[in-house]
């Protein structure tokens, strides 16, 4: 099932039109900005009956913005505020309860932590981080 949520997210990213990079993997390079990396947190495994089975798959996702060339206000005022806006809406438009791979599906997308600056060896970033768990439910 990650394969195919990876997949699905990874659509849903491609529609947002204010990301411009996106990926699923540590990368140490990024070369668009805004950029979104997101990759699994884990899953809990749950039984709701003794005929369904409810697993919620967790997600970090970690909108990341440049700073060169802009100043600190545009980002944390208007890029970040932008694209993160964007993507929750892409997510209520694009998964809205239907179904993948035949399970019944729902997801839910809010905010991970503060929102921050981060020196690398590249230069300053910001950040800002979402919780993405997605709730597949399953026959048994």
């Amino acid at each position: 099932m990650y394969a195919t949520l990876l997949s699905k997210i990874d659509t849903v990213l491609a529609g947002v039109t204010e990301v411009k990079e996106r990926f699923n993997y540590p990368k140490t390079k990024i070369d668009k900005f805004p950029a979104v990396f997101f990759q699994p947190a884990g899953f809990t495994n749950s039984f709701e009956t003794n005929a369904e089975n409810k697993k919620v798959y967790r997600f970090l996702m970690v909108v990341i913005v440049g700073t060169a060339n802009t100043t600190n206000q545009n980002v944390f005022g208007t890029v970040l505020p932008a694209t993160v806006d964007a993507i929750v809406a892409a997510f209520d438009a694009n998964w809205d309860g239907g179904s993948i791979a035949g399970h019944r599906t729902t997801v839910k997308i809010d905010s991970g932590d503060a929102w921050e600056l981060v020196q690398d060896k590249d230069g300053v970033v910001a950040y800002a981080p979402l919780n993405v768990e997605i709730m597949v439910l399953t026959s048994v």
